[in-house]
Protein backbone atom coordinates (compact mmCIF):
# COMPACT_ATOMS: atom_id res chain seq x y z
CA UNK A 1 0.00 0.00 0.00
CA UNK A 2 1.23 3.27 -0.96
CA UNK A 3 1.41 6.17 1.91
CA UNK A 4 0.13 9.32 0.59
CA UNK A 5 2.25 11.54 2.79
CA UNK A 6 5.30 9.75 2.54
CA UNK A 7 7.32 11.09 -0.39
CA UNK A 8 10.21 10.07 0.29
CA UNK A 9 10.21 7.13 -1.78
CA UNK A 10 8.33 8.41 -4.64
CA UNK A 11 10.13 9.27 -7.68
CA UNK A 12 9.85 12.68 -9.00
CA UNK A 13 12.20 13.63 -11.77
CA UNK A 14 11.68 17.52 -11.59
CA UNK A 15 15.18 18.35 -12.76
CA UNK A 16 13.92 17.54 -16.66
CA UNK A 17 13.45 21.04 -17.38
CA UNK A 18 12.07 20.13 -20.65
CA UNK A 19 8.68 19.58 -18.65
CA UNK A 20 8.66 23.19 -17.43
CA UNK A 21 10.06 24.58 -20.41
CA UNK A 22 7.99 27.48 -22.21
CA UNK A 23 8.69 28.36 -25.90
CA UNK A 24 9.78 31.75 -26.39
CA UNK A 25 7.05 33.72 -28.27
CA UNK A 26 9.76 34.87 -30.98
CA UNK A 27 9.99 30.57 -31.33
CA UNK A 28 6.41 30.33 -31.95
CA UNK A 29 4.89 29.23 -35.26
CA UNK A 30 1.81 32.03 -35.43
CA UNK A 31 -0.98 28.68 -34.97
CA UNK A 32 1.29 28.57 -31.42
CA UNK A 33 0.69 32.14 -31.25
CA UNK A 34 -2.95 31.46 -32.14
CA UNK A 35 -3.59 29.54 -29.59
CA UNK A 36 -1.73 31.00 -26.96
CA UNK A 37 -4.09 34.28 -27.60
CA UNK A 38 -7.28 31.77 -27.41
CA UNK A 39 -5.94 30.18 -24.20
CA UNK A 40 -6.00 33.47 -22.23
CA UNK A 41 -9.85 34.27 -22.76
CA UNK A 42 -12.05 32.77 -20.05
CA UNK A 43 -14.27 29.08 -21.58
CA UNK A 44 -17.69 30.80 -22.55
CA UNK A 45 -15.13 33.36 -24.62
CA UNK A 46 -12.73 30.35 -26.28
CA UNK A 47 -16.04 28.77 -26.93
CA UNK A 48 -17.29 31.41 -29.45
CA UNK A 49 -13.65 31.89 -30.30
CA UNK A 50 -13.93 28.33 -31.98
CA UNK A 51 -16.12 29.26 -34.33
CA UNK A 52 -14.01 31.80 -35.66
CA UNK A 53 -11.65 32.07 -38.49
CA UNK A 54 -8.60 34.13 -37.81
CA UNK A 55 -6.11 35.81 -40.39
CA UNK A 56 -3.21 38.01 -39.82
CA UNK A 57 -2.43 40.34 -42.73
CA UNK A 58 0.66 41.95 -42.90
CA UNK A 59 1.11 45.40 -44.50
CA UNK A 60 4.19 46.58 -46.53
CA UNK A 61 5.29 49.31 -43.54
CA UNK A 62 5.65 46.27 -40.92
CA UNK A 63 2.56 46.47 -39.12
CA UNK A 64 -0.17 44.11 -39.04
CA UNK A 65 -4.01 43.60 -38.14
CA UNK A 66 -5.65 40.47 -36.70
CA UNK A 67 -8.72 39.72 -38.33
CA UNK A 68 -11.42 38.09 -36.63
CA UNK A 69 -14.44 36.42 -38.96
CA UNK A 70 -17.63 35.30 -36.76
CA UNK A 71 -19.94 33.02 -37.66
CA UNK A 72 -22.71 35.52 -37.05
CA UNK A 73 -23.88 38.60 -35.86
CA UNK A 74 -24.56 37.53 -32.18
CA UNK A 75 -20.84 36.00 -31.97
CA UNK A 76 -19.34 39.82 -33.11
CA UNK A 77 -20.99 41.75 -31.07
CA UNK A 78 -20.50 39.33 -27.76
CA UNK A 79 -16.93 39.76 -28.47
CA UNK A 80 -16.79 43.49 -29.06
CA UNK A 81 -17.49 43.78 -25.60
CA UNK A 82 -14.54 42.25 -24.76
CA UNK A 83 -12.60 44.55 -26.48
CA UNK A 84 -9.83 45.14 -24.62
CA UNK A 85 -9.02 41.84 -23.30
CA UNK A 86 -8.55 40.87 -27.09
CA UNK A 87 -6.17 43.80 -27.07
CA UNK A 88 -4.30 42.76 -24.28
CA UNK A 89 -3.82 38.84 -25.24
CA UNK A 90 -2.84 40.54 -29.02
CA UNK A 91 -0.19 42.55 -27.22
CA UNK A 92 1.04 39.43 -25.60
CA UNK A 93 1.61 37.63 -28.72
CA UNK A 94 2.15 39.77 -31.61
CA UNK A 95 4.50 42.88 -31.77
CA UNK A 96 3.30 44.21 -34.96
CA UNK A 97 -0.57 43.91 -35.07
CA UNK A 98 -2.05 47.36 -34.63
CA UNK A 99 -5.67 46.54 -35.34
CA UNK A 100 -7.83 43.89 -35.74
CA UNK A 101 -11.00 43.28 -36.95
CA UNK A 102 -14.10 41.34 -36.34
CA UNK A 103 -15.73 40.35 -39.47
CA UNK A 104 -19.11 38.62 -40.35
CA UNK A 105 -20.26 37.92 -43.55
CA UNK A 106 -23.76 39.00 -44.83
CA UNK A 107 -25.20 38.42 -48.12
CA UNK A 108 -21.88 37.51 -49.74
CA UNK A 109 -20.29 40.61 -48.15
CA UNK A 110 -17.72 41.00 -45.55
CA UNK A 111 -18.39 43.46 -43.17
CA UNK A 112 -16.13 44.30 -40.10
CA UNK A 113 -15.71 46.97 -37.50
CA UNK A 114 -11.68 47.84 -37.13
CA UNK A 115 -10.14 48.82 -33.63
CA UNK A 116 -7.39 50.27 -32.61
CA UNK A 117 -4.41 48.67 -30.59
CA UNK A 118 -6.61 50.32 -27.38
CA UNK A 119 -9.51 49.12 -28.50
CA UNK A 120 -11.06 52.29 -29.98
CA UNK A 121 -13.13 51.86 -33.25
CA UNK A 122 -11.58 53.05 -36.85
CA UNK A 123 -14.55 55.16 -38.24
CA UNK A 124 -12.76 55.78 -41.78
Amino acid sequence: MIDPYDFENDDFDLEDEELFKIKPISQMTEGEKLQRFKRFFDSSSRAMLQDCLFRIVDYEDGTGALEILCPNEVVRQRLSKKKRKITNNINTCWSHIRWFSLCVQQDNELHCQKFTRNGDLVTS
